[in-house]
Formats: structure tokens, sequence, C-alpha cells
């Protein structure tokens, strides 16, 4: 009897420790295994409006200002209205930085780009030399002023723009110093003109 229950017990715990090897070989094969971990991320790939941006980039940080212009257009009007922005932003840099600045040409172009994002706050400042460069002293305190709110509102540095209406400063007073010794006395106002 006793032979029995000991041959019972041990086919019991025979049964009870196969059933747990099963369970364990099962919890193996569904533990997962981090392929991420071991495997490196394929690089993802540049939309082509990116990668078009990029090769006009490249050509204007190379000096072909004609070149990275033809390129930026080509892109055409973007449908993404912060990347028609930087797309507009980037050809006015390319006349603005170019061996040959042309800021009457860049002008118009940052114009549009703050016009079109009025967040972008690099544009606003780049509108802002475009103006300086173009003599429009107070037009461009205007736009570095707009840049630096800008970049407050996006939690951004507005150092750039706050040099350059600084550097500006003494221009704009040096302009108004001008404009005073220019009017005329209130003595020598046009006759027959009334005064209110």
């Amino acid at each position: 009897m006793f032979r029995r229950k000991l041959d019972l017990l041990l086919l019991t715990t025979g049964l009870v420790m196969t059933a747990g090897v099963l369970l364990a070989d099962d919890a193996k094969m569904v533990t997962p295994v981090a392929t991420a971990a071991v495997a490196p991320k394929a690089a993802k790939a540049d939309s082509p409006t990116v990668a078009a941006m990029k090769a006009a980039n490249a050509l204007a940080d190379a000096g072909k200002t004609d070149e990275a212009v033809a390129a930026y257009e080509k892109m055409g009007v973007l449908k993404s209205k912060k990347m028609e922005a930087w797309r507009l932003n980037n050809e006015g840099l390319a006349y603005l930085t170019s061996a040959k600045p042309d800021p009457a040409k860049a002008v118009p172009l940052f114009e549009k780009a703050t016009e079109t994002d009025k967040t972008n706050y690099v544009a606003w400042n780049n509108l802002g030399s475009a103006y300086e460069a173009t003599n429009e002293l107070e037009k461009a305190k205007d736009a570095y002023q707009s840049s630096i709110d800008a970049a407050k509102e996006a939690n951004a540095s507005s150092a750039k723009a706050e040099g350059n209406l600084d550097a500006l400063k003494p221009r704009l007073e040096k302009l108004d110093a001008n404009k005073s010794d220019d009017k005329p006395d209130a003595a020598k106002a046009t006759p027959g003109a009334d005064k209110k």
C-alpha cells in the first residue's frame, strides 16, 4: 500500500513537474523579443518638398543665387502655410546674403513670408534686415519688434532680433534728429494756412 501511494505521489509530482516545464516553455514562447533595441530603425526618407527645400538651400549656401532662386520658384506655392513661409524666407535670404546682395528683391519675399505665417520670427528678423538694407529704418524697427514678439509667443530666443534692434537705435536717433532739424518753425508756417 505504501508503495502504491509512493508511486501515485511520484506520478502526480511528475505530471505537475512536466506541466510546469510546459508552462515555462509556453511562457518563453510568448515573451516578446525587443527587436528595436537589436536592429536600428531605418532612416526616414525626406518628403519630396523637404528634399527640394534642402537642395535649394544647398545651392544658396554654395553662393549659387540664381540656381537657388530657380529651385525655390520651381517648388511653387506650397500647401502648408508654414512650409510656404519658409520657402519664401529662404528665397529672400538667397537674395539678401548673395555675393551681390539685392535687398530690394528680398523685401517682398520676406513680406509675403510674414503675411503667410505671422509666427515665423526668423522671417520677421530677416524682413527687418532687408528693410534696414534698403534704408527703411522705421519699418526695420517694426519688423524686429514683430520678430521679438513672435519669438516670445513661441518660447524661443529673440536674441538675434534684439541685437539687431539695439544696433539700429543709433541710426533711428540720428534720423529723428535730422527730421527735427528739417521742420519749419511755427513762425515760418505757410501764409494763409489754417492752424488747428
